[in-house]
């Protein structure tokens, strides 16, 4: 089973083959904003809008990466915090 931190590994390695810094938060952040007025702009168009979301998933993986974040453990306590919080299940 492939997890979040195996997409975040893999745009990490994809960063050291292509740069030698990583790009500050802010300007990541700047592009991000970007991709997602092209995602806004794409929900006429399915294929358009698959390609947005891949671009918008890559900038947050590098920003995990950066950061070395780990994303399986956000993941798996972010569930439990919405089962709890929506569904009303014991924490």
């Amino acid at each position: 089973m492939v997890g979040l931190n195996d997409y975040r590994d893999e745009v990490n390695e994809f960063l050291r083959q292509v740069t030698d810094e990583p790009e500050p938060l802010s300007q990541i952040v700047n592009m991000l904003d970007q991709e997602m007025a092209l995602l806004k702009a794409s929900f006429d168009n399915r294929e358009r809008l698959s390609h947005q979301l891949y671009d918008v998933l890559f900038l947050l993986f590098e920003v995990a990466a950066v950061h070395n974040l780990n994303l399986d453990s956000e993941w798996t306590e972010g569930r439990e915090r919405k089962r709890t919080k929506y569904l009303n299940e014991p924490a």
